[in-house]
């Protein structure tokens, strides 16, 4: 799969892979010995109920893209339909009326 240039939210795997930076970083001394202990530990850390996290905040991006939504309304309407596998048509009359 292709994804376009400069859209990190539309996959999945750079919030896996923030989410492993963070834990070595709070894990790790600082030496190259102790980070390639780490980075094993921190790859497994994530649970597969995480990265199912990620593969749905990922998937409502794409969907308030092809609803032709982009910037800041982009992620207002990801962050406001949480709950929801894909962002509602009904968010562009949300903002058709502010």
């Amino acid at each position: 799969m292709f994804y376009p240039k400069f859209h990190c939210e539309l996959n999945y795997i750079e919030s896996f892979w923030v989410e492993a930076k963070r834990y070595s970083r709070l894990h790790c001394n600082y030496s190259f010995n102790h980070l390639k202990e780490v980075v094993p530990h921190a790859l497994d850390s994530i649970s597969l109920t995480k990265i199912r996290q990620f593969s749905r905040r990922s998937a409502r991006y794409m969907s308030a893209y092809e609803l032709g939504l982009s910037g800041k309304a982009a992620v207002f309407a990801v962050k406001r339909y949480r709950s929801y596998r894909r962002v509602p048509e009904t968010v562009l009359e949300e903002f058709g009326n502010m």
